[in-house]
């Protein structure tokens, strides 16, 4: 028997957003904001970083951006003061930025 699809899985959503919706566990991006606001300021606040996208799949880098995307995803409505930085997400970006300066 086929397993089930969700609903966006059916539509033309990317791989990589479909991967970020699971681990997120949202059903679906139904206004957009993750797909065109939260995700892109994940990979963009990595690259500000100096964590350049990688060719190929690594998946310390994969566990960032959807670490970061659904840190702003919950914190969509703050206003007033700065959510706290996802622990654990701190030393998985210093070990980014070693491995991309040839550290290790």
């Amino acid at each position: 028997m086929a397993e089930p699809t969700s609903v966006q899985e059916s539509s033309s959503v990317s791989e990589e957003l479909q991967a970020c919706l699971d681990y997120m566990r949202v059903d679906e991006d139904t206004d957009h904001r993750i797909e065109n606001e939260f995700l892109p300021a994940a990979k963009a606040y990595l690259a500000g970083a100096g964590i350049s996208e990688p060719s190929t799949t690594d998946s310390l880098y994969t566990l960032a951006v959807h670490a970061l995307t659904l840190h702003y995803y919950d914190h969509r409505d703050a206003v007033g003061e700065e959510a706290p930085f996802p622990t654990g997400l701190r030393p998985i970006i210093n070990q980014l930025k070693h491995s991309a300066a040839g550290c290790i």
